[in-house]
Parts: C-alpha cells; sequence; structure tokens
C-alpha cells in the first residue's frame, strides 16, 4: 500500500508519543511505501536520516485548521495528497482538519467528547466548560466532514464514538495503546535510584501524570491526611512528577509530608520508577487510555484506580478500583492493597495475563496496518 501518514495535528506528548512510535515501527513492514506528513512536534522527536527509502517525509510548520496561515497548510495537504496519489490516509489522532479523496482513516482519542457524564464536568470552570463544548461542536464537524472511518483505543471508546457521530459500528475499529519499548528493554540500573533510600516498613504508590484537572491529583489533600489520622502505623508514600511550582502551590504541608515529588521525568527512566515503587495510584476522572495501565503490568505492580468504565475497560480485573472523588473510599482501598500480600499478588498475575492482551508497540503498528489494509481492499467487517 501506498500510505500517507498525517501528523499535522499533534502538538501533545501522549499523542506525539503513539506517532513517532508507530512511524518508527512501520520500518519493520517494507512491503508499504509511507509519505509522512509531520508536525512541528512530531519532527523533532524523529531521526528521518535513519529511515530506508521507501519513507518520505513532508514538514508542515502550522496546524491546518488555524487562521490565514491554516488555509494555506490546508492547500498545500490536498496539493500534496493530488501529487502522491495514495491508497489510503491515515490521521493518527483528528480531526484532520482537512478532507482528503482517499479513503481516510482518523484515530479518535478525546475523552471529553464521549464520556459527558464524567464528574471531571463537575469540577472545572464555567469558561473551561464553555470552551470544551465549543471546541466538541467544531470537532464533531471535522470528524464527520474529514473522514469516514475511525479507530480508538478502547473497545468501550468505540461503542462510544459510534454513537456520539451516528456511524455505523463497522466504521469505528479499535486498536489498544499500550507501553513504551524502553519497557520491554528494561535493565535495572546498579545502585543507581532515582528515589530516596525507604524508611521503616515504607509503601510507595507511583503516579506517572501531569498536573492537569482530570488527573484528580490534589485529592491526595484529603487522603493523607485521613491515613495519617486512622492509619498512623502505616507508612506510605506517593510519588507524583508534576512541576515543581504547581506541586508547591497545589498540595497542602500534611500532603507533602507523604509525597516524593520528582518533577517531570525522562520516559527513559519510567520503568526504573516502577521499579522503584510497590503500586500504581491513579485517580483520575476521565481518560481516552492511559498508558499506566499496561506499564504497570508489564512491570508486575498492582493497580489502584478510578472505578469508571473507561479504566475497566483497560484493566478489567487486573485492578482495585475505587470511587475517585470520596477520600474514605480511596483510603480503605490503598489501605487493603498495602496490607494484603495475596491480594498484591493476584492482582499482578492477572495484570500479566491482561497486558498480553495490548501486545507491545510493534504489535500496535501492525494492527494499525491491518485497519488500514482491511478499509483499503473494501473488506469492512
Amino acid at each position: 500500500m501506498k500510505i500517507i501518514i498525517n501528523t499535522t495535528t499533534l502538538s501533545g506528548t501522549g499523542v506525539t508519543q503513539v506517532a513517532v512510535s508507530f512511524i518508527n515501527e512501520c520500518i519493520d513492514f517494507p512491503e508499504n511505501y509511507y509519505h509522512v506528513f509531520l508536525s512541528k512536534t512530531v519532527a523533532r522527536e524523529l531521526h528521518i536520516n535513519q529511515f530506508p527509502n521507501n519513507f518520505c517525509f513532508y514538514y508542515f510548520d502550522s496546524h491546518p485548521l488555524y487562521g490565514i496561515k491554516g488555509f494555506a497548510i490546508r492547500k498545500q495537504l490536498h496539493e500534496m495528497e493530488n501529487k502522491i496519489n495514495p491508497d489510503i490516509v491515515f490521521t493518527v489522532f483528528g480531526p484532520a482538519c482537512w478532507t482528503p479523496t482517499s479513503k481516510h482513516v482518523c484515530g479518535f482519542a478525546n475523552s471529553y467528547y464521549v464520556y459527558p457524564d464524567s464528574p471531571f464536568f463537575d469540577v472545572i470552570s464555567k469558561i473551561d466548560y464553555l470552551r470544551i463544548n465549543i471546541m466538541k461542536f467544531a470537532h464533531k464537524f471535522f470528524l464527520k466532514r474529514n473522514g469516514k472511518y475511525f479507530i480508538c483505543e478502547t473497545e468501550d471508546m468505540t461503542e462510544r464514538l459510534h454513537k456520539y457521530l451516528e456511524i455505523s459500528r463497522s466504521e469505528v475499529f479499535t486498536v489498544s495503546n499500550t507501553y513504551n519499548n524502553y519497557f520491554v528493554n528494561f535493565k535495572l540500573l546498579d545502585n543507581k535510584s532515582i528515589l530516596p533510600p525507604r524508611t521503616n516498613n515504607e509503601f510507595r504508590f507511583i503516579t506517572l501524570a501531569s498536573f492537569e484537572v482530570h488527573k484528580n491529583l490534589t485529592i491526595l489533600n484529603k487522603v493523607i491526611p485521613t491515613l495519617i489520622s486512622k492509619y498512623p502505623e502505616l507508612n506510605v508514600r506517593f510519588v507524583l512528577t508534576i512541576d515543581h511550582q504547581m506541586y508547591e502551590n497545589a498540595f497542602s504541608i500534611d500532603a507533602k509530608s507523604r509525597i516524593i515529588n520528582l518533577g517531570r521525568v525522562d520516559v527513559k527512566k519510567c520503568p526504573q520508577l516502577y521499579h522503584e515503587c510497590d503500586a500504581l495510584f491513579l485517580p483520575t476522572l476521565i481518560e481516552s487510555f492511559s498508558a499506566n495501565y499496561p506499564e504497570a503490568m508489564i512491570m508486575e505492580r498492582p493497580i489502584l484506580t478510578s472505578n469508571y468504565s473507561f479504566a475497566k475497560s483497560i484493566c478489567r480485573d487486573a485492578a482495585m478500583y475505587f470511587d475517585p472523588r470520596n477520600p474514605e473510599a480511596v483510603v480503605e482501598t490503598i489501605v487493603e492493597i498495602v496490607q494484603n500480600i495475596e491480594l498484591r499478588r493476584n492482582l499482578v498475575l492477572k495484570g500479566k495475563k491482561r497486558v498480553l492482551d495490548f501486545g507491545d508497540a510493534k504489535t500496535r503498528a501492525s494492527r494499525y496496518l491491518e485497519v488500514l489494509k482491511i478499509i483499503h481492499f473494501n473488506k469492512i467487517r
């Protein structure tokens, strides 16, 4: 197949990592020709000179939607598509903001639009709520106008998207996100721990997340004092990776007494961090997919997370669930996992089994390409 891989709309960290990983893995599928449309963010992460001759790269210095420059970018995209004449266009995450004349597959990962019942909307400001709904209206228009086929990261998202866009279920596919290849190639650092030495009987929860409202990290301002008050005998610490200034402003003195904040951590160091901690703690209110889940599974760490469908569709029976809005419920789940070794072992075993369903980065790339092949040859299920 002759494939256009379109990344011109991407700037966020998570979506960029997925796109870069997919493009790199395509090297192992030499039967195709790849024409890659690069955003500035994606271009910075790729070593273009290391790709074989079946790859061509095209740099776009602006988003295809915004202002007069956006009009020029869309015109350029159309001209490049006409020149390349691809079998199919794959926008890794949309909306694409332009409408290819070729068959077009668009990735979708915006949980805000398909989880309107999320408690996330109860905690954001009225201005943010209005902004999200304006973008929701615009993006829905572009999603339906720009493409016919879509790929989501979970079955739960797939079911919700086809209802949200009012399209056939056969036009929406599922290709799971997964862990980074750094987790596959992890080797323990010799006497080079990232975290400080443990204190007596210390149990560590890792939360690898930026300080976003939907991550709900400030629940620790209530969880930690409750833990200290009700269970003073437990030595529990929470490891965070958020901006230092945000950390100083957002957390109480009591909460900070049980938090180790590292600031932003390079993805290469993340496997080592899981190794130095005992369990994953993710009190998030809304997600499309969190790579933390398969990361914890492959690193053999039990998972504590929110009792919502997006989490359950990923973790299934390989996690303990709690109401992330209820500090008392969070504390009781934490205590149960800390005190019950057998429970932790069972969750780890279930996680090791569940993570096989996600596959690695190469598996994800293969699944993406298989969807493109199915659509190209009209083998729609």
